[in-house]
């Protein structure tokens, strides 16, 4: 589970708790400049030596990032050959293609969060090492700092879901994405 801009792993703790009941195992590192100070690929690779140390070099698993996170998580998948090894990507509120909000913030994450950034080109322009994973991506209209909302829709997603949450970070805590992931989840299980 990855976080956004100047959040921490914790943020996660209820979709935690309810996946966990669910019998999964969640690991929701603290990613370190919270601020992405040094950029997303900066991140990305600590989520890549994080998941090497936590998960193992090999284990298969489904990943979810939310916000920055998504963008972060991209980068692993598609960059730093992590797709081969996640079974589900789970892409909840992210400036896929930029945000608005991004003009706004100083500093190189918001740079690469920004509209035609080169880092977001160079995800978007070839999304082949996405093949292997199957990809869901939520977003709810009225969000404020995904600007336009529509940035979070992702055309190659296996489905697109709209979910009617009132603020950014309540996508974290609603009801539906939580049983949305654990019943994809559980249908994995079955079929494995």
């Amino acid at each position: 589970m990855v976080h956004g801009i100047w959040d921490k792993g914790r943020v996660y703790r209820r979709m935690a708790q309810f996946l966990t009941e669910q019998g999964h195992h969640c690991h929701y590192p603290d990613l370190e400049p919270a601020n992405a100070a040094h950029g997303l690929a900066d991140l990305a690779e600590k989520l890549k030596i994080y998941i090497n140390q936590t998960i193992g070099p090999d284990a298969p698993f489904a990943l979810i990032g939310f916000s920055m996170g998504t963008v972060i998580s991209r980068y692993y998948l598609q960059r730093l050959g992590g797709a081969p090894r996640v079974s589900h990507f789970f892409s909840i509120s992210g400036p896929l293609r930029g945000t608005l909000t991004a003009h706004f913030w100083p500093g190189k994450a918001s740079r690469d969060m920004r509209f035609r950034s080169k880092l977001l080109q160079t995800l978007n322009d070839d999304t082949s090492a996405l093949e292997p994973t199957t990809i869901h991506s939520y977003r709810t209209p009225f969000d404020l700092l995904i600007i336009p909302a529509r940035s979070s829709h992702w055309e190659i997603a296996d489905d697109n879901h709209v979910v009617l949450s009132l603020f950014h970070h309540g996508m974290l805590t609603h009801p539906k994405v939580h049983e949305h992931i654990a019943a994809t989840l559980q249908e994995q299980n079955q079929n494995s």
